[in-house]
């Protein structure tokens, strides 16, 4: 199964129709985009995959940034709140909540991360894809050795939640998905995996695709799970 977490910058803006021709070309199976907007590049992204079979889900229809996942495989929809989108596809019995966690520090994301760490723990026994934009790294994944929620991104480890970059990321894949305009890179979008859904995978490989950052289709560079 071929996966995709995105960071499209600002719904994609006048980078839109890039944006779909990357989606579309790569024959992604399942694709989570943040920053997402509901507004017109955000249909037409919608729009374009729906023609090609994808069944979709936004997190937010009120304009503001928010997650969306798309897949080829029929799912239903748990839940969905700002910035939050959980499905569950039956046909793989696979639980996939794609985040695009608040950036600055404070109230709100320690909220946040809190829901995050609360669905972990209680799906802690099923298979589930836990992916996006966490807006959050360890001293090891920052540039600078700063890091941002660390103790949440750890906790997630604690609670038996696998790191696929971290375990599985290919030699060749930078680990930087994020670059600050100072030129400090931080590794901010994650794919986790419970450990009952870790032990069924085989043969897989992560990559960030750090072309797609350096063409300016976005400022992050995509994250593949293959």
């Amino acid at each position: 199964m071929r996966i995709l977490n995105f960071n499209i910058r600002f719904g994609g803006e006048k980078r839109t129709s890039k944006i779909v021709d990357y989606l579309l070309n790569n024959d992604f199976d399942m694709i989570v985009l943040t920053e997402f907007v509901k507004n017109d590049n955000g249909q037409e992204i919608i729009s374009k995959l729906v023609e090609k079979g994808y069944k979709t889900q936004p997190s937010n229809e009120n304009g503001e940034l928010g997650s969306f996942i798309a897949c080829k495989e029929t799912f239903v929809t748990k839940n969905i709140e700002d910035r939050w989108v959980e499905i569950y596809i039956p046909k793989m019995d696979l639980s996939v909540l794609g985040v695009y966690v608040p950036d600055k520090a404070g109230t709100e994301k320690n909220l946040f991360w809190k829901k995050i760490l609360k669905y972990a723990e209680e799906n802690v026994d099923r298979n589930v894809l836990i992916t996006g934009d966490f807006n959050s790294c360890t001293k090891e994944d920052s540039g600078n050795q700063t890091e941002y929620n660390a103790k949440d991104l750890l906790k997630l480890g604690e609670l038996g939640y696998i790191d696929l970059w971290k375990y599985n990321s290919t030699a060749e894949s930078m680990g930087y998905t994020w670059f600050h305009h100072s030129g400090t890179g931080f590794r901010l979008d994650y794919a986790f995996v419970s450990s009952k859904l870790a032990v069924t995978l085989e043969d897989v490989s992560v990559y960030s695709d750090s072309q797609i950052r350096e063409s300016k289709i976005s400022d992050h560079s995509p994250l593949v799970v293959i």
